[in-house]
């Protein structure tokens, strides 16, 4: 049975209207593995560098975030919908890059940031991509808290939720994408995107290969906003 969480957002937004920090990576600029990007994604999931891209438009959002960040959750809730209006009418092409320390750095031992990532590749690997955005929400939504962390089941039925038809069953408890996921953790640590901005934290988002700065007092839905009319009247 799917069990749906409730992140205390209201109190995430407090706190990041006063000092909107974000989840630091180790105190490392160097992959932890030498890895192969790509080496296990399927027919249609590219290489990990290249992170699950869903959308079109002319305008391209990149997203550095990892599923058990609450930031990244914060982010998920006031800007998310946005992207999905955004990606269905045409507007902009969104690509998430996962990264996976942060369970690691919050103390979770059952590492809700690769599985749910899994859950992610193994979707866009089933070439349901319509699907992503909204199982990124749900998966944002139900990270892990003071009752536990989602099951396999949970993780199932998120997916069908989102509208998932393929049967990814066998991908979630074998964890079969978790290298790939691991890959693209691996390689983004300590590379520098946007704006000169080293990917040593999430969430991270970049509009049109320009930084995209993230404040939390509220005014990020506006100003993404804005920046997505700004790149479309260039482009």
């Amino acid at each position: 049975m799917t069990r749906h969480r409730s992140l205390p957002l209201v109190a995430l937004l407090a706190a990041s209207a006063l000092a909107f920090t974000s989840c630091a990576a180790a105190d490392t600029a160097t992959p932890t593995t030498d890895a192969t990007p790509g080496a296990t994604a399927g027919a249609t999931l590219p290489d990990a560098a290249d992170g699950i891209t869903v959308g079109d438009g002319p305008v391209e959002i990149e997203l550095w975030t990892d599923l058990s960040c609450p930031y990244c959750a914060v982010l998920e809730e006031t800007t998310g919908a946005d992207l999905e209006e955004w990606v269905a009418d045409g507007s902009v092409t969104v690509t998430l890059h996962p990264m996976n320390y942060v369970s690691t750095k919050r103390g979770d031992t059952t590492d809700y940031s690769t599985r749910a990532a899994n859950l992610l590749a193994l979707t866009a690997d089933a070439g349901e991509l319509d699907a992503v955005l909204p199982l990124y929400a749900l998966l944002q939504a139900n990270q892990v808290d003071a009752n536990g962390a989602p099951s396999d089941a949970d993780l199932l039925g998120y997916a069908a939720e989102a509208g998932v038809a393929a049967d990814l069953t066998a991908g979630v408890e074998g964890m079969t994408l978790a290298d790939w996921v691991q890959e693209s953790n691996d390689h983004w640590i300590g590379e520098v995107v946007g704006s000169d901005t080293p990917v040593d934290h999430v969430p991270l988002l970049v509009v049109d290969g320009e930084t995209f700065e993230l404040r939390g007092d509220g005014s990020d839905a506006a100003r993404l906003r804005d920046a997505v009319a700004a790149a479309s009247a260039t482009d």
